[in-house]
């Protein structure tokens, strides 16, 4: 990643300076594992997915991470949030699973879909709850009708509402609340962070400062002086804050993106979409 993203890979060489993992950095392009395995496609992030099936093998454990997110607090191990009931570990189901994502680059609607993000949302639907076969195809409409952005999140506001309050399928899927799991966006907080933070996403630019970008870090850092303990983390004091301050942040961004969040993705699907009406007498033939 040499000459992009670098506050965010220098945050991460020096994390790894400190810590016994293997980390595999794969040029998608080049690498021939990926061209042998996803000759196909062509679209950068579902050609990561299915290189992530390829490599997957290669570890009973894997951490995908963007290229734009960089260690904050190196007081962390990725172990913390490895959930043997759902992660991607080396299984059939995992392999299957990052592999049919990256295959949605074939078949995703010509329109305002969201990419690989989009997809994520039919694609979780449809395997973790493979009855809600009228559910996956009312919220597939509305995707395919989308023409911007308002009406895009109309078809994420359909999968929620399909999946509903439960986030843990075992053997299959977790989804993480916001700021829950390894990496939340940093920008919600002006990169402020606290002790139950480990990494932070969003961080694209090259240097600290840049554009007057409030980065946590006083400079870049320089992996040469990283190690074990905190040495090379040259931090912004006022950054590290308690819980309780990244709590109410948390709690201001949830006002405003409900205050703002798009008229058409309000509202009921289940009042709004077919329930029995197209697939009677045979609804529940997939469950």
């Amino acid at each position: 990643m040499e000459g992009h993203y670098r506050v965010a890979q220098q945050s991460l060489e020096c994390y790894l300076k400190g810590v016994n993992y293997t980390v595999m950095m794969v040029d998608l392009d080049k690498d021939p594992r990926v061209q042998e395995k996803c000759p196909k496609n062509k679209q950068l992030f579902f050609k990561k997915h299915c290189a992530a099936a390829a490599y997957l093998p290669d570890a009973d454990w894997m951490l995908v991470l963007d290229a734009d997110t960089g260690v904050v607090n190196p007081n962390h191990c990725v172990e913390e949030w490895i959930d043997d009931r759902v992660d991607v570990k080396n299984s059939e189901f995992g392999a299957n699973f990052l592999k049919s994502w990256g295959e949605w680059e074939f078949i995703q609607p010509i329109n305002w879909n969201g990419g690989d993000n989009g997809v994520l949302q039919l694609h979780i639907l449809k395997y973790v709850l493979p009855g809600a076969s009228q559910e996956a195809e009312n919220c597939n409409e509305i995707w395919h009708n989308a023409k911007d952005y308002d009406t895009y999140m109309a078809y994420v506001s359909c999968v929620k509402q399909a999946l509903g309050a439960t986030r843990l399928w075992p053997g299959k899927v977790r989804i993480y609340r916001r700021a829950h799991g390894w990496v939340r966006d940093g920008f919600i907080t002006s990169d402020k962070w606290c002790d139950a933070d480990f990494m932070l996403h969003g961080w694209k630019l090259q240097t600290v400062g840049e554009d007057d970008w409030e980065s946590p870090f006083k400079q870049n850092l320089d992996p040469t002086k990283c190690g074990t303990g905190l040495s090379g983390w040259d931090w912004i004091p006022e950054k590290h804050v308690n819980a309780s301050v990244i709590r109410e942040e948390l709690a201001a961004f949830e006002r405003s993106a409900g205050e703002t969040h798009p008229k058409p993705a309000r509202d009921l699907m289940y009042l709004t979409m077919p329930d029995v009406g197209i697939c009677y007498p045979n609804c529940d033939k997939d469950t």
